[in-house]
């Protein structure tokens, strides 16, 4: 009984002195409590006194900043009359001015207008006098050359008439030369052809300028042609190698310089120059054997006429 009750005291007293402690700690923390309150109050106390004194700083602040904006628009309004006081007298002395130079131009434009009339109608004169003596210069100049021209043409129908008289003396006297070449071969035949069927046979020929242009743009050509890949010129050209390379000898037969040849027109005539030189020969043997006959017959003639009249 004297341990349990030891025992049990022993666990009084724990309990006593844990519950001592616990109301320390207790009172501890509501002491603790009062004055994180009291502190708390204090500085909400600060916080209220401070934000007031904020608050009337702000307004003691906007009232200085309105006094100054008010004081500011105020002199901004003075400023601005003033402003615009100086913006019309300035205003007011440009117009003025601007007034005074557009008068003195006014002045000098029509100052000018009657020195440039004036001027002009100078000009117009002096450009009248000018055309006026160029005219005469050219009516001088025209009636020079009309009668150039005059003496021109007369000079010109007299090379005419004088070339015209060459002319029919040449005709008469090729007319001359080929009747009595023409009565030669008929009295003397011989195997040469006349001058005037030879002359008649005679073809314009190509002049060695004109030969040898051809004969380089026919080398040219060739050459090209020799460079060139036919196949494909004839494909671009959508033709067939055979239609092309046609093409290519047509041209070049188009192009080619042509020898002169003999045509039948000159071998008719030849034809005709000699059955007309055999017909005059058999024309002439015929006359020369009846003159013959004639001179034979002419004796005989005299003595039968001498026996009428006797």
């Amino acid at each position: 009984m004297e341990d349990v009750s030891r025992e049990e005291l022993k666990r009084l007293k724990r309990l006593a002195a844990i519950r001592a402690k616990e109301d320390e700690f207790e009172r501890k923390r509501k002491a603790e409590e009062e004055s994180k309150r009291r502190q708390l109050e204090d500085m909400k106390a600060d916080f209220e006194a401070k934000e007031k004194e904020r608050v009337e700083e702000r307004l003691r602040f906007l009232e200085k900043q309105a006094a100054a904006r008010a004081q500011r628009k105020a002199r901004i309004e003075t400023l601005n009359k003033k402003r615009e006081e100086k913006i019309n007298q300035k205003q007011a002395d440009w117009l003025q001015r601007a007034n005074n130079e557009i008068f003195d131009i006014i002045k000098e434009q029509e100052v000018e207008q009657i020195r440039l009339q004036e001027a002009l109608d100078l000009a117009r004169e002096h450009k009248r006098d000018l055309e006026e003596a160029d005219r005469h210069v050219k009516q001088q100049e025209k009636a020079r050359w009309q009668e150039l021209e005059y003496k021109r043409e007369e000079r010109q129908q007299e090379r005419e008439a004088q070339r015209a008289l060459r002319v029919i003396y040449e005709v008469d006297k090729l007319k001359t030369e080929a009747s009595e070449e023409l009565e030669s071969f008929i009295l003397n035949p011989e195997p040469v052809p006349l001058r005037q069927v030879l002359a008649g046979r005679m073809r314009p020929v190509p002049t060695v300028t004109e030969l040898l242009a051809s004969y380089k743009d026919q080398k040219e050509e060739l050459q090209e042609l020799m460079e060139q890949d036919i196949p494909t010129r004839a494909l671009l050209r959508n033709q067939s190698l055979f239609q092309y390379v046609r093409d290519i000898q047509l041209k070049a037969e188009a192009v080619r310089v042509q020898p002169p040849q003999p045509q039948m027109v000159d071998l008719a005539a030849v034809e005709t120059v000699h059955l007309t030189a055999r017909n005059e020969v058999h024309h002439q043997e015929c006359k020369t054997e009846v003159e013959v006959s004639a001179q034979c017959d002419l004796p005989s003639r005299t003595t039968a006429r001498g026996d009428i009249n006797r």
